[in-house]
């Protein structure tokens, strides 16, 4: 098995929530690549702006803005990127997100949306391109989960708690689907440098040297840090991998 096996040339990669952080930073290095990429979020105008991002590099990309909480906009977005391209051979289910929260004073419907966001849409999405997987012969999906899913977080309960689930779906997936030669995978990143974490630690120095020795490897995660991980999942070179998680945080507990 040489260097071709992580070739994604031609191959047709569908990207959740990819007008924005680590999506955006996978959904360009795949096109980069040479992959045909459908790319998914809810506004509109970011996601018209990563499309051109990546024609202007020469790559071959399809917007879909869909609202991934809704099955039925999520089948119709699966079956846009099949008439489009003719097939998906990769699934990178990144669509999500959370906010600082004590489950103490958590509601019920506000620890819903967080689940729904993380594990439902995931769910759908899955659900959505079996179909089309398993008529073309097999496919890859990969999963973004988080560290707050391995471990407990004061301050993510919810959200950990459907990055669990994401985990726990994935492993399920890999065995039922593996008759499908779909497989399926998941990754679960640390704390990674995005243009809303760089906000964040704007204003304070301190605060982000204080992240980083935290971490092993002293520095925080990249968007291409997850890049080279889907890259590896997508290919052939991770060809008798399915149902695992990979860790990318640096060596790094979780604990943010």
């Amino acid at each position: 098995m040489g260097l071709n096996s992580y070739d994604i040339k031609g191959k047709v990669v569908v990207v959740t929530g990819s007008s924005q952080g680590i999506g955006k930073g996978v959904a360009i290095g795949m096109a980069g690549e040479g992959a045909k990429v459908a790319i998914n979020g809810r506004k509109t105008e970011k996601l018209r702006a990563v499309a051109r991002e990546i024609e202007e590099a020469g790559g071959e990309v399809l917007p879909c803005p869909a609202d991934l909480r809704d099955f039925e906009q999520v089948k119709a977005m699966m079956q846009r990127v099949k008439e489009h391209f003719g097939r998906i051979d990769v699934l990178i289910n990144n669509a999500g997100g959370s906010f600082s929260h004590n489950l103490e004073d958590l509601s019920p419907n506000g620890f819903d949306a967080v689940v729904r966001n993380n594990l439902h849409q995931v769910f759908y999405c899955c659900s959505a391109v079996r179909p089309i997987m398993a008529e073309q012969g097999g496919g890859r999906i990969i999963n973004i989960s988080s560290v707050a899913g391995l471990r407990g977080t004061p301050g993510l309960g919810a959200y950990g708690a459907a990055k669990a689930g994401v985990i726990n779906l994935t492993e399920t997936l890999a065995l039922e689907w593996a008759s499908y030669n779909i497989a399926v995978n998941c990754i679960a990143p640390g704390i990674i440098l995005t243009e809303g974490m760089e906000e964040v630690l704007a204003s304070s120095e301190e605060a982000k040297r204080e992240l980083e020795r935290r971490i092993p490897l002293r520095r925080l995660g990249v968007p291409e840090d997850i890049l080279n991980a889907c890259l590896y999942l997508a290919t052939e070179a991770s060809s008798y991998v399915t149902g695992e998680t990979i860790k990318v945080a640096g060596g790094g507990t979780g604990r943010f």
